[in-house]
């Protein structure tokens, strides 16, 4: 998915523009960077006071939205880096085993009306996701930021490349790197996602 500024490089529109446009992005793909709202909502607001205080330097060499969306990317890389050092911030809230334990009884579907069988297969369909989510905020960052962009931002390689200043090349083979680890930690439940 392209981003879309609809501006030609020499009208660059307000930083209200900008915000509106763009603010829920930002703010999603931060927190789909930290897996903490508390978290992404500072990240956020400090990715919007660097383009307020920038945006009278931006040179139109990018899309404005690459330019933003590169800012984010940084500031929430140097974080992740930041609290890995300081060991502050475990990115899984529970442990291996107990992600993959499973709390609930076996459904037993066939017994159930079409209705309940239909919300169980949604709850079942959530757990999933869940999993999936909590095993790639398991990633190291450098593979997980990428895997983010491409599979939750919808982001093409080149997109990701020019956000995180990396060859095309490089995010390809973060992302396929960041599959295969994604499969041993999901292990058997990879099959069912």
């Amino acid at each position: 998915m392209a981003p879309q500024s609809g501006n030609p490089p020499d009208e660059l529109p307000s930083f209200d523009v900008l915000y509106e446009r763009y603010g829920s992005r930002v703010l999603n793909v931060v927190h789909r960077m930290t897996g903490n709202e508390e978290v992404s909502r500072d990240l956020a607001q400090e990715v919007w006071l660097r383009v307020y205080r920038n945006l009278d330097r931006f040179e139109a060499r990018a899309d404005v939205f690459t330019w933003i969306y590169r800012i984010a990317v940084n500031l929430t890389l140097n974080h992740l880096k930041r609290e890995k050092r300081r060991r502050w911030v475990d990115l899984l809230d529970r442990s291996v085993g107990e992600v993959f334990s499973d709390e609930s009884p076996e459904p037993v579907a066939s017994s159930l009306p079409p209705a309940a069988a239909r919300q169980d297969r949604a709850m079942e369909d959530e757990q999933r996701a869940r999993h999936l989510w909590e095993a790639i905020q398991a990633l190291d960052p450098m593979y997980r930021v990428p895997i983010v962009l491409f599979h939750y931002e919808e982001q093409s390689y080149q997109e990701i490349a020019d956000s995180m200043g990396l060859s095309m090349a490089a995010v390809q083979a973060r992302i396929f790197r960041g599959r295969k680890q994604l499969a041993k930690i999901l292990g058997p439940l990879l099959d069912q996602l």
